[in-house]
């Protein structure tokens, strides 16, 4: 899980790439032509280099949602635009991202317990300004892309074991998963023993 991982992040003493099964490195990239690990390789030396400059928690590799560049509620800076990374405000997916042992240290300190799935856990806490995440841009990703970055997600439905971060699995719809959840922990709540009632108080 990426609990665990942060677990590991945080013992380590540099940053540590992480990817889930349904990574994919190779596809049509924004800007034309298709991606590959020499394009991954080398998008991926320039963000770490700018993510490094600018001490990042988190390095987005695959995105979608708000950064600089199309923010819904934080302040755009005004200047020049960096065109390798942006400061991520909201952004869904952990396909893959590179985590720092700082960033991991925060992230453990706040899922206590961790109420809601990963990647939006992440982007609250990035959006709360409590974790600087940057999102990286693939040549082509302008301030129009809703997502982007040099990796993208296999489109697929209950092709794998690995259990959501909110304990449903791959092809559960969310809303429906946690409601049946919360009645199951209802009903559980009645069925337990109450303690008895003391007619004089």
């Amino acid at each position: 899980s990426h609990y665990r991982m942060w677990q590991r992040v945080a013992e380590t003493y540099g940053p540590t790439l992480i990817l889930e099964d349904d990574v994919q490195l190779i596809f049509d990239r924004t800007g034309g032509g298709q991606s590959s690990g020499r394009t991954f390789t080398r998008r991926l030396e320039l963000g770490m280099a700018e993510a490094s400059k600018m001490e990042a928690d988190v390095l987005y590799l695959g995105w979608s949602g708000h950064r600089d560049g199309n923010y819904r509620h934080h302040t755009q800076q005004r200047g020049r635009k960096n065109p390798i990374v942006r400061k991520a405000e909201y952004v869904w997916t952990t396909v893959a991202y590179v985590l720092w042992p700082r960033g991991a240290k925060k992230l453990l300190s706040r899922a206590k317990p961790m109420d809601q799935p990963v990647d939006n856990f992440m982007a609250w806490e990035c959006r709360e300004g409590r974790l600087n995440a940057l999102v990286l841009l693939d040549d082509g990703d302008t301030d129009d892309t809703w997502s982007g970055g040099i990796v993208t997600q296999l489109d697929f439905t209950g092709d794998s074991d690995i259990k959501k971060s909110d304990g449903g699995d791959q092809d559960d719809d969310p809303t429906l998963y946690l409601a049946k959840r919360v009645a199951r922990l209802e009903e559980a709540l009645q069925e337990a023993p109450q303690p008895p009632v003391d007619a004089d108080q």
